[in-house]
């Protein structure tokens, strides 16, 4: 379960962890959705600017990037997954060093009224 703490919301009833380099590439690549009340969690090794992009992706995510205390840094609403369309070759990232990266099904940030800031909880 992810919870905001701060607000006192759940995000997701349920995560599947990406802790390895294949299995952050893979990500949600090639899914056909994400089911309601769950989330993906990217958990990179170490804090860095870690770079997101929706590559074979079939369906918009909320982005939640977090330090490593789990502190929200920077949120990208709605993206949409990447096309023939240069216009749509995007990365997103977070302006500071992010330990985790969570993807959730759009509308989920603004449901929970998450923002840069809040502290979320979770158990890896």
């Amino acid at each position: 379960m992810i919870i905001n703490k701060t607000k006192d919301t759940i995000l997701a009833r349920e995560m599947e962890i990406a802790d390895n380099s294949g299995k952050r590439a893979r990500g949600l690549m090639f899914r056909d959705s994400l089911p309601e009340n769950q989330a993906l969690l990217m958990v990179f090794p170490r804090k860095g600017n870690h770079k997101i992009w929706l590559f074979g992706m079939k369906f918009p995510l909320d982005l939640v990037f977090l330090d490593s205390s789990k502190r929200v840094i920077e949120i990208h609403e709605n993206v949409r997954p990447m096309n023939l369309s240069p216009k749509t070759w995007k990365t997103y990232c977070s302006g500071k060093h992010a330990k985790y990266v969570l993807e959730l099904i759009p509308g989920t940030v603004k449901k929970t009224r998450t923002v840069p800031g809040d502290l979320l909880d979770f158990l890896i």
